[in-house]
Parts: C-alpha cells; sequence; structure tokens
C-alpha cells in the first residue's frame, strides 16, 4: 500500500503563473538582466512540461492581462 502524497501537484499552473509573474516584472521593471535569464529557465520549463503558447495567452486573458500577451517569445 502506498502512502506517499502526490508529488507533481499543480506543477503545469506554478510554471505559467511564474511566466505571467516574470511578464508584469518585466513590464514593471524593464528588461534587466535576471528577468531575461529567468524568462529563459522559464520558457524552458514550459517546453519540457508541453505547455503551448496558446495556455499562457488565455491565461493572460482570463487575469485581464491580455497587453502582455505581445511579450510572449
Amino acid at each position: 500500500m502506498n502512502l506517499h502524497r502526490p508529488k507533481t501537484g499543480c506543477k503545469n499552473e506554478k510554471a505559467v503563473e511564474s511566466y505571467v509573474t516574470l511578464l508584469k516584472r518585466e513590464e514593471k521593471e524593464g528588461l534587466t538582466a535576471w528577468i531575461k535569464n529567468a524568462k529563459v529557465k522559464a520558457e524552458a520549463k514550459l517546453k519540457k512540461y508541453g505547455i503551448p503558447q496558446q495556455k499562457v495567452k488565455e491565461v493572460l486573458e482570463s487575469k485581464g492581462l491580455a497587453h502582455l500577451s505581445s511579450k510572449l517569445s
């Protein structure tokens, strides 16, 4: 009997949320070196999990941040 809890949790949702947070910070602070490196890692994570850019756009629109969709790469 396996009594361990599931370890993946909300991994896909958190990956999208972290990318959206980076886009908001980029809009506020500009493209700093830290944000540039973090976006590369976040985009790699989205690609690894198979999350399409369309899904990120849908999340942006649902949060009322459709203007940030132009910053998607």
